[in-house]
């Protein structure tokens, strides 16, 4: 399978091939071939006629829609770097995203405009409003324009937009912080490509299947998906956001052959009352991550489809995986052709059979994973050491060479398919002026994967409120990292350097006093 060294190329092949092939439909609406390319070039073009040069970033906070697509697509198609923004993120956190990345151009719907006008207080040269709007977020210090603007631009002009190079850098993705800031993941041009091929072949992707997502487009996952189904000339279908209620509808409405999910969504379908109309659905293949065990097997035979587990992260969206069939529970495959992996100790010597190690790779061909973090070259060093990236993830290798996922090294909790900064929520709830010392760790959910929950040493004579200390962290912190258990202790364990030792907290875990935001709150 030929791969182009970029998206933009891809779609131009695509659309001289077949150009009135219906290839994308995102919330109910549908683009041929041709259409696509026209609109992602269009907003190149338009972006180019800004001052857009190769390398400048372009900032993109907004859910599903076709203008986010035209953005992620159209910056990139004239060289630029689209940073896409979690449309969770407030506060610090947010202000924290934008100052990093300092984007010349923020693009939003008007709700995420204001958001972004109220938090941060570097401001870009121009705003770039999608859909309805009736004020200017950033008033009139900034160069503000419609979407429709800015396809007007691209049409107007007539510069014909250069091919990038498979090395330039196409987006800068922001993932969790372990024991500090979140990183800025670069992806080369040629990513997007080269994992949708290795995907497609892996997992026998034809080219009249149509592939669902539901998940956002400010995560690696659904463009991995939808780039998946465009590789093999399949059609891409991309939901609002994922509802328990409302996904089997949308996998019979759009006539999904494959669905995309993670194990959280998977455990929410699977906790359903069983139905006789079940697996009454043209889904033959479910693409998964962090599936549990389980579930697996009865989950396939209720809903009649085969999981496919595989394991990825944005660095590297597919690292190991098994072929259609033979998928095992409580495994997640083999490393995919084009890595090489090796599971190593502290030191990074290669661990004894049988015995769990850190996972680190290093890819087979040029520029198919991330090239860097974004102006951290320390923190890429350290994770590039000895030439291998290191995951920060656990695994065992069994006998018939399949790995078993064992858990994290890195200071991070799993939430309903985000990876929650530990860092990040410590410092969030260290700002309470009643909090002395703090210390997040991830408790096993009911729904799969962990909740967040928070330690917390008050200060001297405080008398802290446990529901007031959530409602605080809420304005620095996306809802999925807001905590939902508060446990006040006395002490935390120390390190002889007087450290926190995490490993020792995460052992105690919480105990019955614990105060649960689903209890008190009404949540369910």
């Amino acid at each position: 399978m030929s791969i182009q060294d970029s998206l933009l190329l891809a779609l131009r092949t695509a659309a001289a091939e077949d150009p009135d092939r219906e290839c994308i439909r995102i919330v109910g609406e549908s683009f041929t071939r041709r259409e696509t390319l026209d609109q992602v070039e269009r907003t190149g073009r338009g972006l180019r006629a800004l001052g857009i040069e190769p390398g400048d970033r372009v900032g993109i906070m907004c859910d599903n829609r076709p203008e986010t697509l035209w953005a992620w697509l159209g910056t990139n198609a004239a060289r630029g770097i689209d940073v896409p923004f979690n449309v969770e993120a407030r506060g610090r956190l947010l202000e924290y995203f934008v100052h990093d990345a300092a984007p010349r151009v923020l693009m939003g719907t008007e709700d995420y405009l204001q958001i972004l006008a109220e938090t941060i207080t570097d401001r870009p040269e121009f705003v770039v409003c999608i859909g309805e709007h009736s004020t200017k977020p950033f008033g009139d210090a900034v160069r503000q324009l419609s979407f429709d603007e800015l396809l007007a631009l691209g049409s107007a002009s007539e510069e014909e937009l250069a091919a990038p190079l498979p090395g330039d850098i196409a987006t800068i993705m922001y993932t969790s912080g372990t024991t500090g800031p979140s990183k800025g993941v670069m992806l080369p041009q040629r990513y997007y490509p080269a994992k949708a091929a290795h995907a497609a072949q892996l997992m026998e992707v034809r080219s009249d299947d149509v592939v669902l997502c539901v998940q956002p487009l400010f995560h690696i996952d659904a463009r991995a998906f939808l780039t998946t189904a465009w590789s093999v000339g399949g059609k891409g279908v991309l939901g609002r956001r994922f509802s328990v209620s409302r996904f089997w509808d949308e996998v019979r409405e759009s006539g999904a052959t494959i669905f995309a999910t993670i194990g959280t969504m998977l455990w929410m379908l699977h906790k359903q009352e069983p139905r006789p109309g079940d697996a009454d659905q043209p889904a033959r293949t479910a693409i998964c991550s962090s599936t549990p065990g389980e579930i697996l097997r009865d989950f396939e035979a209720r809903f009649g489809v085969q999981i496919i587990e595989a394991y990825g992260m944005t660095e590297c969206v597919l690292l190991t995986s098994a072929p259609p069939g033979q998928t095992v529970p409580g495994r997640i495959g083999r490393a995919i052709p084009e890595v090489e992996i090796q599971l190593v100790d502290d030191n990074d010597a290669p661990v004894d059979e049988g015995q769990a190690g850190e996972l680190v790779y290093r890819p087979r061909e040029p520029f198919a994973i991330m090239q860097g973090y974004w102006a951290k070259p320390v923190e890429t060093a350290e994770v590039w050491r000895n030439l291998w990236f290191h995951t920060g993830d656990l695994v065992r290798e069994h006998p018939d060479g399949m790995l078993e996922y064992i858990g994290r090294k890195k200071d991070s909790i799993r939430h309903r398919g985000e990876n929650v900064s530990a860092w990040e929520v410590e410092q969030a709830v260290a700002a309470h002026p009643q909090v002395l010392e703090v210390a997040a760790i991830g408790v096993p959910s009911e729904v799969g994967e962990e909740d967040v929950a928070v330690l917390v040493v008050p200060a001297a004579g405080a008398a802290l409120d446990p529901a007031e200390l959530v409602e605080f962290v809420t304005r620095d912190l996306p809802r999925f990292a807001v905590p939902r258990y508060v446990e006040v202790v006395d002490r935390l364990p120390k390190t002889p350097s007087e450290r926190v030792e995490k490993g020792k907290v995460r052992e105690r875990g919480i105990t019955a006093a614990a105060w649960d935001a689903n209890v008190a709150l009404g949540r369910r």
